[in-house]
């Protein structure tokens, strides 16, 4: 799972931000929506209890005598909901839902009125109509309350296209006598459109809130990308890696902090390689003035001694110059083919009579430095004629990646010095002793090499025996000129 989230933080911020704003967003949506209905449903349902609270004052106020109270009734009939007065109520009669909310205004509006009813019945359900009723919301066949047990009479129409949505509220009041006061309205539904206008707007909210977070979140992710490429090339070259100041003020902060370690980085740097320089000068000296002075030396046999170990400590002097030096080589970096640079040091190599050979190159560019790169590459080559007898090279690519591997048939390295084996001074005991030469940085060489290039070496033994050197490098495609 963890392979699908991203790493950078724009990427992170978008996708906690997307969460949280899509949550938020929904949350908003439904509560608006749910609000709107409730607002809808009072608006629908006020002039129903008020046209009923209205002819109910009269109804429970008049004496019990049924001609008055029929009289009383008759006069109050009209389009705005159809009335009467029966030995049941047509909620219970139809087995609907009670509305308590909708039975507590009811009650309220009655007692607001100054009368009282022995008991109060409210329901609402939201019914289809044709969409030109022959004789509209008033008094026709659907609007009358229907006998106990009877379901509804459909309403006959006369106009064309689909049913509209109303709602339709049913009020009952019982009298003081266990009769019932009973109404039914209808009123149109609200415009569904508006709840699509309503999901819209959250939409239009959401992106742009979440457009703005991305666009603080890149304002700040751009300095730190700066920083990170810097840090990558602080030690790198002469000049100290500066990064410019921007973004906000913690941010800025931060790079000037960074852009004073970078100057005091390469300021210690600099007096590193001058005094190396200078112990490189000073030891050089007496070494070539020993070295003359041992090619008079008798016997012979003591005299070949003596001027091997001379050359054994200057080529360990060099080393470790070299190892100092690395990640602050002044040759230029370029774009090329790095399969064509291989097979020009297996061609050198060739022309010697060395046992070196190229298995296989496919095109591979990378940028690196050609002539750094080819210290590494002979470092390699040179441990495995020196501990294999021959090396084979091969050049491939691995998606994004470039191989370059020397493979041998030596002893290997020991498992328990395998993971050491780019440190320096290391060396194994028996495969890799003092007797072959060497100085025990020729793979660190390499490894520093390889990292100078963002790339990373990798050894390992081969089966049943030898070693394969690898150095990973990142492809680099061509820049246009």
């Amino acid at each position: 799972m963890k392979l699908f989230l991203p790493r950078s933080i724009p990427g992170q911020l978008a996708l906690v931000m997307a969460g949280a704003l899509l949550i938020a967003s929904l949350v908003n949506f439904l509560l608006l929506l749910g609000e709107r209905e409730r607002a809808a449903f009072i608006e629908q349902s006020g002039p129903a209890i008020a046209r009923f609270t209205d002819i109910g004052v009269d109804v429970l106020a008049s004496p019990p005598a049924e001609g008055e109270r029929l009289a009383i009734f008759d006069r109050r009939q009209g389009p705005g909901g159809r009335y009467q007065i029966a030995n049941h109520n047509p909620v219970d009669n139809l087995g609907l839902a009670r509305d308590s909310g909708l039975e507590r205004r009811v009650r309220e509006a009655l007692t607001n009125a100054g009368v009282s009813a022995v008991d109060i019945r409210a329901s609402s359900r939201v019914i289809s109509r044709p969409p030109r009723p022959a004789q509209g919301f008033g008094p026709d066949g659907r609007d009358r309350l229907p006998e106990r047990g009877m379901p509804a009479p459909p309403i006959p129409s006369t106009g064309d296209g689909p049913p509209r949505m109303a709602r339709e509220i049913l009020l009952g009041a019982q009298l003081p006598d266990g009769r019932w006061f009973s109404s039914i309205s209808i009123s149109p539904e609200p415009n569904s459109g508006d709840a699509v206008l309503l999901g819209v707007s959250t939409f239009v909210t959401f992106v742009f809130v979440l457009g703005a977070a991305l666009l603080v979140a890149r304002q700040v992710s751009r300095p730190l990308r700066d920083l990170a490429d810097a840090a990558v090339r602080v030690g790198a070259a002469g000049a100290p890696q500066e990064v410019p100041l921007r973004g906000h003020g913690d941010v800025r902060q931060t790079l000037e902090a960074f852009n004073a370690m970078s100057r005091r980085v390469s300021q210690l740097l600099n007096e590193k390689d001058v005094m190396l320089g200078a112990l490189g000068h000073d030891l050089r000296t007496p070494l070539a003035s020993l070295r003359i002075r041992i090619e008079s030396m008798e016997p012979e046999v003591e005299r070949v001694k003596a001027v091997r170990t001379i050359e054994e400590a200057s080529q360990l002097l060099e080393d470790i110059l070299e190892l100092s030096r690395q990640g602050r080589s002044r040759e230029p970096e370029r774009t090329m083919d790095v399969a064509v640079l291989v097979q020009d040091i297996v061609e050198d190599y060739s022309e010697t009579g060395a046992p070196v050979t190229l298995q296989s190159s496919e095109k591979s560019p990378v940028a690196c430095r050609p002539v750094l790169f080819g210290r590494a590459m002979r470092n390699l080559i040179d441990n495995a004629i020196a501990y294999g007898g021959s090396a084979r090279v091969s050049v491939s690519r691995d998606g994004d990646r470039v191989l370059v591997t020397v493979e041998d048939d030596g002893p290997g390295i020991p498992p328990e010095l395998l993971a050491r084996a780019t440190d320096p001074f290391v060396r194994g005991e028996n495969s890799r002793s003092r007797e072959t030469g060497g100085t025990g940085l020729g793979l660190t060489l390499a490894d520093a090499i390889a990292k100078a290039h963002a790339g990373s070496l990798i050894l390992a033994n081969r089966t049943p025996n030898g070693l394969a050197a690898t150095i990973v490098l990142p492809v680099s495609e061509p820049r246009p000129a």
